[in-house]
């Protein structure tokens, strides 16, 4: 005769499996016994799950400790010189401090040379930093094509994606605006007779070209003419700024490295001649510009720095995406505006934080 197939009852517990045939279940004492084994697997599981999270929060415990104790090599390197970037510097340099966390910043300035730029991000990669932060487009772009095995951190570029920065070692902070708008809102509140705007910029810098074409597109929608003056050193802004401030009714200024540089000189320029000048970030209002709805410089080099701190502790790069600020604030130049015959109390300025010339 056939034989009776072998019945089994199997208790499983989160893919612990417990079985027994089912004709030596049906007594007290097996039944005892299985209940036995069954409750023995549930505590094995629940051991090894207990010791698989321990094990997790200690490496991750162990990480973060060699982040306090450890003094990082960190590459700092800034394009140029100007109240802007060196904001950015300074905010995240500061980022560290508050955290507590060491570091040893190896600090370069490109002085405004692609060349220098990309020599200063391969120095940084021989010397195997823990981490490098390029402030501004062509010093960020010379970090991301020469360093890939390094996390890379960057501020003060307006389109990193146009500026092909965005590898999956690469991450940071935009300051791209997106209110040429109501800047041009403003202008026209403040200065009603307003035809015609100069936008001065350096044609190398292709954060200044994105620029430069929403400003156009902008002034286009309110039926401004835009003239457009292109540099490409120091030596051609006195020239362009007189041929822009004597052709045209304000200045419209891009975060450009090369024209913020020299926003003294410019702001000069135009207040001579009755003209205002719009910038794009508040350390030009500090220095004689008219007026922007712009962004706080430290504060966005700040939070690059506690990206760069979450990397230092363990955060893969490519979990942290790049952000754009999106805090803005109005900043007016009293003297520049006394000088202009501007009022500080017009509606227009409503809320602005009212600066004195440097």
């Amino acid at each position: 005769p056939r034989s009776s197939p072998l019945i089994t009852t199997s208790l499983s517990i989160n893919n612990y499996f417990v079985s027994l045939p089912q004709n030596q279940i049906n007594t007290p004492f097996n039944m005892k016994k299985f209940l036995i084994l069954a409750m023995s697997a549930l505590m094995v599981f629940a051991c090894g799950k207990k010791s698989s999270e321990n094990n997790s929060a200690a490496e991750k415990s162990n990480t973060q400790t060699q982040a306090a104790g450890k003094t990082y090599k960190i590459g700092v390197t800034q394009f140029m010189t100007h109240p802007s970037l060196d904001l950015v510097k300074k905010g995240f340099e500061k980022a560290f401090e508050e955290a507590g966390i060491k570091a040893d910043f190896d600090e370069k300035n490109a002085n405004g040379e692609v060349t220098t730029a990309n020599l200063i991000a391969s120095n940084y990669k021989a010397d195997k930093k823990d981490l490098v932060f390029g402030i501004a487009t062509p010093s960020a772009q010379a970090l991301a094509n020469n360093i890939t095995d390094i996390p890379v951190l960057f501020s003060a570029v307006t389109d990193p994606a146009v500026a092909k920065i965005l590898n999956k070692n690469v991450t940071g902070t935009s300051d791209k605006l997106e209110n040429v708008g109501e800047q041009l809102d403003i202008l026209l509140k403040l200065k009603p007779g307003v035809k015609k705007i100069g936008v001065l910029y350096n044609t190398s810098e292709q954060n200044s070209i994105v620029q430069v074409e929403e400003i156009k597109k902008q002034a286009q929608a309110k039926h401004l003419e835009v003239v457009v003056q292109g540099v490409t050193n120091f030596g051609e802004l006195a020239q362009a700024t007189k041929n822009l401030v004597a052709s045209t009714d304000a200045l419209y200024l891009p975060t450009d490295n090369l024209v913020v540089s020299s926003i003294s000189l410019i702001a000069s320029e135009a207040i001579n001649a009755k003209k205002p000048v719009v910038s794009s970030e508040n350390s030009s209002v500090e220095l004689g510009a008219l007026f922007t709805m712009g962004l706080d410089y430290y504060e966005l080099g700040k939070r690059t720095g506690e990206m760069a701190i979450e990397i230092l502790k363990g955060k893969p790069v490519s979990d942290i995406p790049f952000e754009t600020s999106k805090k803005m604030k109005l900043y007016v130049n009293e003297d520049t505006a006394k000088a202009l015959g501007i009022d500080v109390k017009n509606p227009a300025l409503a809320n602005a934080e009212i600066i004195k010339k440097k």
